[in-house]
């Protein structure tokens, strides 16, 4: 049984590239001696909220392009850069889903691969940017990190590689 019909594939690549762009990328939760931080990583930036003090030089708002800079190890400063790269390569599905949406049938046309195959193949590679960067945040920052948007990025890359297009 396949996940999505041929004639509603493009449009599920332009919901399915929106809703990576949507979804957080990862969510972190970490407590220590009182003091409650949450971190959502959106790909374009990254919300932070700390409960129970306040420190000093602390930005709750970065954009994805600012957060290496920001991080203090080696392993969390190429998780941003990471980051900084899932959003740059998002930004070309996301750009061809808003002309895919407008004029399916000259994307469709002008393109010399299936465009549903290459919003796949995109939204698997910011799924793999992302999970990647999970993967140091995991391993390299305290508490717990849950990588949503990347699984989610991945599942929607899946779906997309194997739609049938007959």
């Amino acid at each position: 049984m396949a996940w999505v019909k041929s004639e509603y594939a493009g449009e599920f690549a332009v919901l399915a590239t929106w809703l990576v762009g949507l979804a957080p990328w990862s969510v972190s939760l970490f407590e220590i001696e009182g003091v409650t931080v949450i971190g959502l990583r959106f790909l374009p930036f990254r919300f932070q909220f700390i409960f129970g003090a306040t420190l000093p030089g602390e930005r709750p708002f970065l954009w994805a392009w600012q957060v290496a800079a920001f991080q203090q190890s080696a392993p969390l400063v190429l998780a941003g850069t990471l980051g900084a790269a899932a959003l740059a390569v998002f930004l070309l599905p996301f750009g061809l889903s808003l002309y895919y949406y407008a004029a399916e049938d000259r994307v469709e046309a002008a393109l010399p691969v299936d465009p549903v195959r290459l919003f796949g193949g995109l939204l698997g590679l910011v799924g793999v940017l992302t999970l990647a960067a999970s993967g140091l945040f995991i391993t390299s920052f305290p508490g717990i990190t849950v990588p949503i948007g990347a699984l989610v990025a991945l599942v929607f890359a899946y779906l997309l590689l194997t739609v049938d297009r007959a």
